[in-house]
């Protein structure tokens, strides 16, 4: 229905509310994706320092990790939250077409329902895999932390 449709034709037909929230979905994305990539990175380099070195700036760090992850979680359920308003705020739009037909206009209603159902689900699908991004990010950090734990209390 929706597959012969280019870029150009889809932002043109998108309202005000889903153009912003396309951009904030992607500044998020982005975000998401480059400190889940620099947490990763400095976990491998924390695990390759010698026993020594990790005491002391591993702790630091574990913190600094899990409360940079959890101001993700909270910007996660933030988009979520605005994705839905979205949603709420666009629905209605469908049936503003009732003073310009004589019968019930069901085809475009329909129609439009139909472009916002496909226009929403990709959203869906990308935030679950952003979600499940930072969820493994932040349970490498908590098995980090529990190792480094145990070292301690071993050592």
């Amino acid at each position: 229905m929706f597959s012969d449709l280019d870029a150009r034709s889809v932002w043109a037909a998108l309202s005000y509310s889903n153009r912003l929230f396309l951009l904030f979905f992607c500044g998020v994305s982005f975000y998401t994706l480059r400190l889940s990539f620099n947490v990763m990175l400095r976990l491998r380099s924390l695990q390759k320092q010698p026993g020594s070195c990790t005491e002391t700036t591993g702790s630091s760090n574990v913190r600094h990790f899990r409360s940079r992850l959890e101001n993700l979680r909270q910007l996660h359920l933030l988009t979520l939250y605005v994705l839905w308003l979205c949603i709420v705020i666009n629905i209605p739009e469908a049936f503003s077409i009732f003073g310009e037909h004589k019968t019930f206009p069901v085809g475009p209603i329909l129609y439009k329902l139909a472009f916002l159902f496909y226009y929403y689900t990709p959203f869906f699908v990308a935030f679950v895999l952003l979600h499940s991004v930072q969820w493994f990010i932040s349970s490498r950090v908590d098995v980090f932390k529990s190792r480094e734990s145990a070292n301690l209390t071993g050592a």
